[in-house]
């Protein structure tokens, strides 16, 4: 069966269909003229013969610009076997759910921003095995290594502040997670780390060694401002309050981009901003930087290109 690798080249084909239109009603024209100036009897005397249109070499013309037409779209039949090898990132993306990430100095929470933001970053990431944990005060894994991105996006959608018991935010902790899900060794590992910086309880020297010495690399999404903002919390009715210490005054929460430029800078690491419109071009020319590895060979079939013959 012919297919063709570029479908869409073979709207030029009207253009020498036009031409043959417009030959066939010229030649008609040219044969309406002759006749009237002269019976074919008179100009074969004059002549030897009826005076030639052009249109048999214009037709011949415009089939050669059909040929070329059909040549540049590429016709491909038949099938040959071929091999593949697929180069791929094993990426983690580990998402603070704390409830600082509640806060609303990114609209309208830098938790569901940076959600947002991961299903909108899906797409551009096609290819890639990628994992999810989530983490507060400890870390849970939520999806691990896959390929079906979709399947990530579902779980994504579901996450949300509370997921994990133990509250608080650990980066050890998220680290840690993280590493448990990716292979021991090969290039192309990443920890996409999505956290407003806070680390309440965790070890961020440790976390550092940690990725150092697994040769993983990081990239750093800053949620939040260091301006900061309070914490909400909505009760069952709707309501909502803010968060407040042991003295009675509103718990404000800032983002610390300075632990994660720490980490990046001794693991040879990325840093951006949540806040930054182009986050996800930012993010997916970060990640396309990375040195990729070869995950298998696979065999196909390939089709077999047929241009030449015309």
């Amino acid at each position: 069966m012919v297919s063709f690798a570029e479908p869409a080249r073979l709207a030029f084909l009207a253009l020498p269909a036009l031409t043959v239109v417009l030959t066939l009603y010229r030649h008609r024209r040219r044969l309406q003229q002759q006749r009237r100036l002269a019976s074919p009897g008179v100009w074969r005397r004059l002549l030897g013969g009826i005076p030639a249109t052009g249109v048999v070499r214009l037709i011949a013309w415009s089939g050669a610009a059909a040929l070329l037409v059909a040549a540049v779209a590429r016709p491909q039949w038949g099938e040959v076997p071929a091999e593949e090898t697929i180069r791929t990132r094993d990426l983690v993306i580990a998402l603070d759910v704390s409830d600082s990430m509640l806060c609303e100095d990114l609209q309208p929470s830098r938790l569901t921003r940076s959600v947002e933001t991961l299903i909108r970053l899906l797409p551009q990431l096609e290819g890639n095995r990628m994992a999810v944990v989530v983490f507060a005060g400890e870390a849970y894994s939520l999806v691990p290594l896959t390929t079906d991105l979709a399947a990530v996006a579902v779980f994504l959608e579901g996450v949300g502040p509370g997921m994990v018991g133990l509250p608080g935010s650990n980066i050890q902790s998220a680290v840690d997670g993280s590493l448990k899900l990716l292979p021991d060794e090969g290039e192309g590992r990443v920890l996409l780390l999505f956290t407003d910086g806070e680390n309440l309880q965790g070890d961020v020297t440790a976390a550092t060694d940690a990725l150092s010495e697994a040769a993983v690399g990081l990239l750093g999404i800053v949620a939040g401002t260091e301006r900061g903002g309070p914490i909400p919390e909505h009760d069952e009715r709707g309501g909502v309050r803010y968060k407040r210490d042991q003295n009675g005054q509103p718990v404000v929460t800032r983002a610390h981009p300075e632990v994660l430029a720490e980490i990046a800078a001794k693991v040879d690491g990325e840093v951006v901003s949540l806040g930054d419109p182009e986050v996800v071009r930012e993010i997916t020319d970060a990640v396309a930087r990375l040195r990729t590895r070869e995950v298998e060979e696979t065999r196909n079939v390939r089709r077999v290109e047929r241009f030449p013959i015309f």
